[in-house]
């Protein structure tokens, strides 16, 4: 189809405007004059793609990756979200890094305090995280309230211990080389936590590992203590623990490489709907109403996981692309329909929805697909002239 290298001008002209490093994040920081730490603090903020383009109901989770600071496991990281992202193994994120250094790690970490200062370091931290950063993302930049919490080593302590204060607003804990027993915490409350039925009021995971080497002995004999403790009771069926050995993984190496099986486990629901219907036999064959077969997934997916999901990009190219292979150029439309409901200015499902209007010459729907991409082109403020201008004498030859 005539759309196909158009669409492809648009995508790479949103990666250039942002200036990305990641192929769907973008690569910011914010700065915050914090009350809380009593210090300014510069904050890594990863961007998904389709929030530029989203709707005002549109909103994301919050991942927030402690130890931003380094420079070579932290971009790691962000580059294993944005491909688990990209190949729809766990839905977009609004990441946020929280750097620490030699100086300050320690004590926003543990039970220190300050001279003529009533509160610990920790609870500093806990304060500066729940009431300052988080709202300010969930206001600013349409975050939702679904918080998974990475750290590692001294903030895979905290993980933990923001885990026990906010049980309520933590629904992934992730805690690599990470330890229980340190003032305020003690492994028997934690215990106690992940096994009470009324500790989380939604469904939640936690994860623990560490590697066998002699350099994380420490961190493992404190993962074995507590999978002894969790042998002698059940917990609840919405909360999932997964306490995990990493075979020769030295300290910084258990931290990088644990993270991307984590998260397709913690999404697991999200991620098998592709797969399902591309190669569970007869799913797309004898769907009778694919867009709401895949609702009714989504759905699911979403009760499951805890949290009200998007579908993807990835999702809607992918399933209009099957059907519109078929032919079933209804069902193609239909997708791209639902994708302008989550991000109308993804000026993309546009240009194909007047490539399948053609092939199904509905001129109704044609002439106003054709509208709304002259209309959201002349408004937008991402696009550069030239490639406005290339819309523009898109359109025109689609006139002729």
């Amino acid at each position: 189809m005539k759309h196909s290298i158009l669409t492809w001008v648009l995508i790479f002209g949103f990666s250039s405007l942002h200036a990305q490093n990641y192929s769907l994040y973008s690569n910011e920081q914010i700065t915050i004059e914090s009350k809380h730490l009593q210090e300014t603090i510069t904050i890594n903020l990863h961007l998904p793609e389709t929030q530029a383009f989203s709707a005002a109901s549109t909103d994301y989770p919050i991942t927030l990756i402690f130890d931003s600071q380094h420079e070579r496991t932290y971009p790691l990281l962000i580059s294993s979200i944005d491909l688990l992202t990209s190949e729809t193994q766990m839905p977009e994120s609004i990441i946020l890094g929280v750097p620490f250094n030699f100086q300050n790690r320690r004590y926003f970490t543990s039970s220190q305090t300050k001279p003529d200062n009533t509160l610990s370091g920790i609870q500093r931290m806990e304060l500066f995280l729940f009431e300052e950063l988080l709202p300010m993302v969930k206001a600013q930049y349409k975050a939702n309230d679904y918080l998974t919490l990475i750290g590692h080593s001294r903030t895979g302590f905290l993980v933990n211990y923001l885990t026990f204060q906010r049980p309520n607003q933590v629904h992934n804990a992730v805690s690599l080389s990470g330890f229980f027993d340190d003032k305020p915490l003690t492994q028997t409350l934690f215990f106690d936590l992940l096994t009470d039925k009324n500790s989380f009021p939604h469904p939640f995971h936690y994860y623990f590992t560490a590697g066998t080497t002699l350099e994380e002995s420490t961190y493992w004999i404190e993962m074995k203590s507590m999978d002894s403790l969790l042998k002698t009771r059940t917990w609840p069926e919405h909360v999932k623990i997964d306490l995990q050995e990493t075979p020769n993984a030295n300290h910084m190496t258990n931290y990088w490489v644990s993270v991307p099986p984590i998260l397709i486990d913690a999404f697991s629901p999200y991620n098998s709907i592709l797969d399902r219907w591309f190669h569970e036999e007869g799913k797309a064959e004898n769907s009778k109403m694919p867009l709401e077969d895949f609702k009714a997934d989504l759905k699911k997916a979403s009760a499951e996981v805890g949290l009200d999901m998007n579908p993807s990009v990835t999702h809607i190219f992918s399933l209009a692309s099957q059907f519109a292979g078929e032919q079933d150029y209804k069902s193609a439309m239909d997708f791209f329909e639902m994708g302008l409901e989550y991000y109308p200015d993804y000026l993309d499902f546009h240009i194909e929805l007047i490539g399948y209007a053609q092939e199904i010459g509905d001129q109704e729907k044609l002439t106003r697909y054709k509208a709304e991409l002259l209309e959201k082109t002349k408004s937008s403020t991402r696009l550069t002239e030239s490639e406005k201008e290339e819309i523009y004498e898109y359109l025109k030859e689609e006139d002729n």
